[in-house]
């Protein structure tokens, strides 16, 4: 679980899990730090990591990154809306 005092090196490694093809997604993520930190932070609330994030960055969404994030967008907003 990811903690306020981790820094953004951070995060994306623990997010990553070794995979370097996720960490390189992650990368491309944090362009923009701030808007960044929110996929991130999403990601870790649908709990995907590693391979998981590569897999559906590569294969669902054909590395389209705006795709890939609007989806983890929708996922992590009906996510919160569920627990509400």
């Amino acid at each position: 679980m990811l903690e306020a005092s981790d820094t953004l090196t951070g995060v994306i490694a623990e997010l990553a899990a070794g995979n370097v093809g996720t960490a390189s997604v992650l990368g491309q993520i944090i362009d923009d730090p701030f808007a960044g930190l929110m996929i991130l932070l999403d990601l870790e609330r649908i709990g995907l990591r590693g391979e998981q994030i590569w897999l559906l960055y590569r294969d669902v969404h054909g590395m389209d990154l705006d795709r890939f994030i609007k989806h983890v967008k929708v996922r992590a907003g009906n996510l919160s809306r569920r627990r509400a």
